[in-house]
């Protein structure tokens, strides 16, 4: 058990990163062999029907470097005694796959959670949403929602990367999905803990749809909010290429150019999402715009080929995105 739905990332060094139950390896595709065994992540297994969740960070700089962090899960052996009140533990292990020598660092989420979804926003910052406080995947294995959202910061130094958000008040557990919108909002959707439908139970099927928008969509920072007024629809492996956008206030600082994909997400795990922050130049004023020189992603192993959200990011505040199509 605990082995179902494995967390699969393709690294930047085109090997896969698989997770399953509390192990991870690296595995090369091309020649079929893993090629490194990661140290166990302790804690308490991480997958169906215990399932956490998992992401990689941001992809930026040299794009050398992914990080990898997994959160929340159910207790050992919660599912096999069909239990639907044993806590889910709330640790977070964070690793850097691609470090010769990598270490878990561990931290611990202001919540226990099961089911949760983790999502990658266009800053970089992680939404984990959606998910129960107790029990298992399965159902009619879950209890005690978790509504409260929680952002996970990355760059913030340990102790500090967890904010908790305003509550939800439409539990969603098993079967529920979180996907990343173009204006930067969160789409939820699902919880279907039962056989059939089920409109009766105490946690009943639900279809209502909701938009969950982070804090960098409050009014106060509408004024920051950059709008991508030109972008190439197709740009090819590292091609550079410009980027304009209008802003109700001067910039300050860096606009962040961000690729986002569009996955999908199921059994608490968006399949293949993955965020890359391009390199990018000092905006400059141009006949009332402001011009971000930009290079595309070096490679497939980088950004698989396909279409792409573009997020303009100032600070800390995302664009509408654009579709782009990134190609070799």
């Amino acid at each position: 058990m605990d082995n179902l739905y494995p967390y699969v990332h393709l690294l930047p060094n085109s090997h896969l990163f698989i997770f399953a139950n509390n192990k991870a390896v690296m595995y090369d595709h091309e020649d079929n062999k893993v090629i490194h065994e990661y140290p166990e992540l302790l804690g308490g297994p991480r997958n169906y029907p215990s399932a956490g969740s998992s992401v990689m960070l941001a992809l930026d700089g040299d794009f050398k470097t992914a990080v990898i962090v997994i959160c929340g899960g159910a207790e050992y052996g919660a599912f096999i005694e069909r239990s639907t009140d044993t806590p889910a533990h709330g640790s977070c292990g964070r690793i850097i796959a691609t470090d010769p020598n990598p270490v878990w660092e561990m931290e611990d989420m202001p919540f226990g959670r099961v089911m949760g979804d983790m999502v990658m926003l266009p800053t970089g910052d992680v939404l984990i949403i959606n998910g129960a406080q107790s029990g298992t995947q399965g159902f009619g294995m879950g209890s005690n929602p978790c509504l409260n959202p929680v952002l996970y910061r990355p760059d913030q130094p340990i102790g500090l990367r967890f904010m908790t958000l305003n509550p939800a008040t439409v539990p969603r557990m098993y079967h529920s999905t979180a996907n990343l919108l173009p204006d930067g909002r969160v789409l939820l959707a699902g919880s279907n803990p039962h056989y059939l439908y089920n409109f009766a139970a105490e946690f009943p099927t639900e279809l209502r749809l909701e938009a969950f928008s982070p804090e960098y969509l409050s009014l106060d920072r509408a004024n920051i909010r950059p709008v991508i007024e030109g972008i190439p629809e197709t740009v090819r492996y590292g091609e550079a290429f410009d980027v304009f956008v209008t802003v109700p206030l001067p910039v300050v600082g860096v606009v962040e150019v961000n690729f986002g994909n569009a996955p999908f997400a199921t059994h608490s795990f968006s399949q293949g999402q993955r965020l890359v922050k391009l390199t990018v130049t000092p905006s400059v004023p141009v006949d009332g715009r402001y011009r971000i020189k930009c290079t595309a992603p070096p490679n497939g192993a980088v950004a698989p080929p396909g279409y792409y959200m573009a997020f303009a990011v100032n600070q800390g505040v995302p664009s509408v995105a654009r579709w782009v199509h990134l190609v070799p």
